[in-house]
């Protein structure tokens, strides 16, 4: 497969995983099975996924000044990431992940140095920007960097993947110029104003949004799959039957796989079947980057020749 130049911009977090059976109730000291740490961030983990599989990927963002700064460059590093373009400022942001029993999880974030980039640090990188076959964002960093980038790349040759989460609203304008927009159930829910039930309701939820984007719209919906809907195409794809240990970082590993499969020019289903497959071997290992499978580890019937 041809290589493609993907640039993320985004969070980088140094993150607490703690394995327990159940959370807290209000005012409840509870005990916890077992302590995780490790890189994270929602930015950092879709550029580790990309450069895991093989794709020549860049990382824009900021760490703090610290231990767990230079933990995530290492590490990042370590997976293939170009991280030159990461400035260290303030202090590093941080991901406070319990994970329940059956894989599911609840996330809190502490933006850190993730809330000061800068537009002026993206024009240092206009370059690179330029090149870009793919321009990945998604919602960890402030409103005004991610609208400066759509806006001002939306005329390049790469495509805009934007993941809107945390959900946030965006501007009619701006998301008319995302070409891709990947979005869980509960983001697409608030985007829209409605609940998803069923497969058919996340369906109908994005026709419903599409004519607002630039043309294609991705709904993960947990343990039951995902849907893609763009202007000509519609299609379930379910989830593969795996024992779930750690969901930490499998909407990242989908999203980067996702990105993978489409720089490679594959039809949309087999992207689709190819990243499902990857978040499937995600959660089946225990922390989040560290989990996320590499070429060597995929076995697929998808880019044998």
């Amino acid at each position: 497969m041809e290589s493609k130049n993907i640039v993320v911009i985004g969070s980088l977090n140094f993150d607490i995983i703690v394995k327990q059976q159940r959370m807290p109730k209000k005012g409840e000291t509870f005990i916890a099975d077992e302590l995780i740490q490790g890189p994270g961030g929602k930015g950092a983990n879709q550029a580790a996924q990309c450069a895991k599989l093989g794709l020549p990927t860049i990382m824009i963002g900021k760490v703090g000044d610290d231990r767990f700064g230079n933990a995530l460059l290492g590490s990042l590093t370590a997976v293939g990431v170009n991280t030159s373009y990461i400035k260290k400022l303030g202090s590093t942001g941080m991901g406070i992940v319990h994970v329940m029993p059956d894989g599911d999880y609840y996330s809190t974030i502490v933006k850190g140095a993730n809330d000061l980039i800068t537009v002026e640090d993206i024009d240092e990188v206009s370059h690179v920007l330029e090149a870009s076959s793919f321009i990945v964002l998604q919602q960890e960093i402030p409103d005004e960097v991610i609208e400066y980038v759509i806006s001002k790349y939306k005329h390049t040759n790469g495509k805009i993947v934007l993941n809107n989460a945390p959900a946030r609203v965006i501007k009619e304008n701006i998301l008319k110029c995302v070409d891709i927009l990947v979005v869980n159930e509960t983001e697409a829910s608030f985007m829209v104003g409605k609940s998803i039930k069923s497969v058919s309701d996340a369906i109908d939820m994005g026709k419903e949004m599409l004519p607002l984007t630039g043309g294609m719209i991705v709904i993960t919906l947990g343990k039951e799959g995902s849907v893609v809907i763009t202007p000509s195409y519609s299609e379930f794809f379910p989830a593969e039957n795996v024992l779930a240990v750690d969901a930490t970082g499998a909407g990242d590993s989908f999203i980067g796989a996702l990105i993978y499969a489409l720089s490679g020019d594959l039809p949309i289903d087999e992207c689709m079947k190819f990243a499902t497959h990857v978040s499937a071997i995600t959660v089946t290992k225990e922390g989040g980057q560290h989990s996320f499978p590499t070429q060597e580890d995929i076995e697929s019937i998808l880019f044998k020749n």
